[in-house]
């Protein structure tokens, strides 16, 4: 890590020589201490464990305090709120589908530092309902949108944005309408519901007739909305292909033309079944040739540690994009494959270099100049850092407080087709008692209305009105949509708000 950091200074001091700019000198211990927990445990240290930090004499003390903040819980924490805002986390969609199984599994699969490409191959492969494999929550996440679904996926996880060509050729891009549908072609078949005839004696008629209450009564509502939640499902159709719409404009294809599946950046059509296609393109995706996959995720973390991308913006890669150290991107890329995608290793090296150790540039940056990376640029703490930092003032160990899991929630409405209507009511009772429960539960965890927990254990998205999205946490709608602007409603929550009169 030590030699790859150096190799990211070697190459940053280069660009600054080559452009007649100097290096930042480097930040004070009470400016590291203070970024470095922001970074990787999304938390303001304490007073005690800043002390401490001062106080050593260590010459490789910031080493070892990096190394021991990336082993600590508040590092899958803070990692969960970056990806929540790129991904979009929400606990469901609707009232038909439940998603908090799949943010679950992300959460875990960070603090369990699982390889990057294995945690999107399986995002972009999965099948079944999402608390039989949450990674396809990923699909699920937009339930009946396969198009937009795919458009997501290349944006985020290949920097690129094809969906102007969903409609028509893209008029700044390289894309073409033929090649989007081409590439969609790949998850043409996937199907978000379950046929109906996998559950035909249960539906609203049959539940309602169940129901001691009839169909106005508390059982048979929520009776009804379990059948819904076991409905949502991805699974393959194998007989279902893609077609060229209608309205299709292009003397390339013909409106109603089956499509064939082919990558982007590449002609060739690979053989295989119509059941292989989505795990083709996950392979694809995911492959050490993609290059663009690599740079993405090697881009997007370098822009969490120093404030603005090597290329911006980040998820906006076009043919003539360049990065503002090509070198430096070219590297970075590298290492992030060497490393097999280990995130967490790949960050220790950006933090163990000089360039984001220096002091940060408080200059205006030019829009219309590549910033050359004398050190970090400053930046707003994010909403989730503010109230994570409160939290530090005011427990002993907000690490130790974890959200109540949903295992019990998922036994109560787990059915199957062999589940019977009249089962389905009796789960429906014992998920009214559950939900009394719940609520009953999280009122004993409430001090001042606010539930104090870190916000990675909070529900996904927050309600409008909360604490996190008065200071930016977006409805996780859009891809990376938070804020971090600074209003007058933040700062008349902070004269005297709930947070306040919780921290007296």
């Amino acid at each position: 890590a030590i030699r790859s950091a150096n190799r990211i200074d070697m190459l940053v001091a280069a660009d600054l020589r080559k452009h007649n700019l100097k290096p930042n000198p480097p930040s004070a211990d009470h400016e590291f201490v203070r970024r470095i927990y922001l970074d990787t445990n999304g938390t303001i240290p304490t007073a005690q464990k800043a002390k401490l930090f001062l106080r050593s004499r260590s010459s490789s003390k910031r080493s070892i305090l990096i190394d021991r903040l990336l082993g600590q819980p508040g590092y899958g924490s803070q990692m969960y709120n970056w990806l929540a805002d790129i991904m979009r986390l929400v606990d469901k969609v609707n009232n038909n589908t439940y998603l908090r199984p799949y943010s679950d599994w992300v959460k875990q699969s960070l603090r369990d530092n699982t390889p990057w490409d294995k945690m999107v191959n399986d995002m972009l492969s999965s099948e079944g309902k999402v608390w039989e494999n949450p990674a396809a929550g990923f699909v699920l996440r937009d339930p009946g949108m396969p198009l937009d679904n795919l458009n997501n996926a290349v944006r985020m996880f290949m920097g690129t944005r094809i969906g102007c060509a969903q409609c028509h050729d893209h008029p700044f891009d390289r894309w073409t309408q033929k090649e989007f549908y081409q590439l969609a072609a790949f998850t043409g078949g996937t199907e978000y519901r379950l046929a109906r005839n996998n559950m035909s004696k249960l539906n609203n008629g049959t539940i309602d007739k169940a129901a001691p209450g009839g169909d106005r009564s508390i059982e048979a509502r929520l009776g009804r909305s379990i059948v819904r939640l076991n409905r949502a499902a991805i699974w393959s159709n194998n007989k279902k292909q893609l077609k060229f719409p209608q309205d299709y404009q292009y003397d390339d294809a013909k409106p109603g033309q089956l499509t064939t599946p082919t990558f982007l950046f590449d002609t060739k059509k690979a053989s295989f079944t119509l059941s292989e296609r989505r795990q083709i393109f996950a392979d694809w995706v995911t492959s050490e040739t993609n290059d663009r996959f690599a740079i993405t995720i090697a881009n997007r973390l370098w822009k969490k540690a120093m404030g603005i991308g090597l290329i911006e913006p980040v998820d906006d890669m076009m043919g003539e994009t360049e990065a503002s150290n090509p070198e430096l991107m070219k590297f970075l890329a590298s290492e992030i494959k060497r490393l097999n995608f280990d995130l967490k290793e790949f960050q220790r090296i950006i933090y163990y270099s000089k360039t984001y150790q220096r002091q940060v540039a408080y200059a205006d940056l030019d829009p219309d100049k590549h910033y050359r990376f004398p050190g970090p640029i400053l930046r707003r703490m994010t909403a989730e850092q503010v109230w994570d930092s409160l939290l530090t003032l005011t427990l002993e160990n907000p690490d130790a407080i974890l959200r109540p899991d949903d295992s019990q929630y998922i036994s109560i409405i787990d059915i199957d087709v062999k589940t019977t209507a009249q089962q389905v009511i009796q789960k429906a009772k014992q998920l009214d008692g559950y939900n009394k429960a719940q609520r009953s539960s999280r009122s004993k965890r409430l001090y001042k209305g606010q539930e104090l927990v870190r916000a990675s254990e909070l529900p996904q998205p927050l309600p409008e009105g909360h604490f996190v999205r008065q200071f930016g946490q977006s409805d996780r709608a859009i891809i990376s949509d938070s804020h971090t602007e600074g209003t007058v409603p933040q700062l008349l929550t902070m004269f005297n708000g709930p947070v306040t009169h919780m921290m007296l």
